[in-house]
């Protein structure tokens, strides 16, 4: 089976959705022995270029501008359709909701099978009037993409739930996942050591890390200063959370330590009591980092807004907390904090047990293989 992959950014880029995008393409050709051509945006320079990440041809397509975090090209159906003509793929394998690049392989496809993974349970954003605007113009148009597809692939149940009956009909959950090598178990740490790790960029505010960092002042506030935060991410928003800590005076408080990833994300993983995950929206359809901290048995604190309430069991497999209260949040901060290493090591083992059971990529290889014969017979 030959696939094209095709999503609006790749690796390098590190994302949710690029993540979800390059494992389990690698988990397809390690697993299912399928043979991988990536296509996306190229984020780094212009013009087209081709080049490989884990020995996959990746083809970076020009983008002209981009709106929000969205890259976009008229061309690229153009692009597109070349592409296909030389690498001949079997099926087609495109990620959205970021707009523009799904909806170009939609034209550009012709008979060629399209599934359709849908990464959000929402486009609206907090804060933000035009692409709120310009994002209900869109749904429009992405119905005829909807369409298209042959099945859409849902990486949450909540997500599923937010298509209309028609489009259910033809949708599969296929969740986000880590590998099962990944799972590993650890020693509780004990103290208010919490982590962060997102993108810092202006367009993902809705990640919420402003009321995260509010929520360590409060604390500090109230239990003393023996607390914690370290945040891992960059991006163009870094100097406004820098000021936002300098004005709380928490500067011992809080460490950025910029985008890791390997040993370094590891070890920031391994050494923290828990990882604090508080979206102001349901933009994130299911949190990539929820399930790096799960494998780790890193107890998890987050939002109960959008898909999340249906990941997380309340004080079973993790700590829901109400969002956009960041007195709530530092309520939960602190009882996680003074809860026994006994407590937090089950509620961290029943995480990484239905991560295993549920949440890995070679089961999602299988189900997606499995999924591109029925649509291709």
């Amino acid at each position: 089976m030959k696939a094209l992959l095709v999503t609006p950014y790749y690796a390098p880029k590190i994302g949710g959705l690029e993540n979800y995008a390059r494992q389990l393409g690698i988990a397809l050709q390690e697993l299912q022995n399928w043979e991988i051509v990536v296509v996306t945006s190229n984020h780094a320079s212009k013009g087209q270029v081709i080049d490989t990440v884990d020995g996959t041809k990746v083809y970076r397509l020009a983008t002209l501008f981009k709106f929000s975090n969205t890259p976009i090209n008229p061309l690229w159906p153009l692009y597109i359709r070349s592409i296909m003509k030389r690498e001949k793929p079997d099926i087609i394998l495109s990620h959205s909701p970021v707009p523009t690049m799904a909806d170009a392989v939609a034209l550009a496809a012709g008979r060629t099978p399209i599934l359709l993974t849908y990464h959000a349970a929402t486009l609206m954003k907090g804060g933000s009037l035009a692409f709120n605007i310009v994002a209900r113009l869109y749904r429009a148009y992405e119905q005829l993409t909807f369409a298209r597809a042959k099945r859409i692939l849902a990486v949450s149940e909540y997500v599923k739930q937010q298509f209309s009956p028609r489009r259910q009909q033809k949708t599969v959950v296929i969740p986000n996942g880590v590998w099962q090598r990944d799972i590993v178990a650890r020693d509780q740490p004990s103290g208010a050591n919490f982590l962060f790790i997102g993108s810092l960029d202006k367009t993902h505010a809705w990640k919420g890390l402003d009321q995260i960092i509010e929520a360590v002042g409060l604390y500090v506030g109230q239990h003393g200063p023996d607390c914690l935060l370290t945040i891992m991410g960059d991006g163009t928003a870094r100097a406004d959370y820098e000021a936002q800590v300098q004005k709380l005076g928490i500067q011992e408080q809080v460490v950025f330590i910029g985008a890791q990833s390997g040993a370094a994300k590891d070890a920031a993983l391994s050494a923290a009591t828990a990882l604090i995950s508080y979206p102001t929206s349901a933009n994130d359809a299911f949190p990539t980092v929820l399930l790096e901290a799960w494998a780790r048995q890193v107890p998890v604190i987050a939002a109960a807004i959008g898909p999340i309430p249906s990941l997380i069991n309340d004080r079973r497999d993790g700590y829901l907390v109400a969002p956009h209260d960041p007195a709530a949040l530092k309520d939960a901060m602190h009882f996680v904090a003074a809860a026994s290493v006994a407590e937090r090591a089950a509620i961290a083992a029943a995480a990484a047990l239905r991560t295993r059971q549920n949440y890995t990529w070679e089961q999602h290889a299988a189900q997606l293989a499995e999924l591109a014969q029925e649509v291709i017979a």
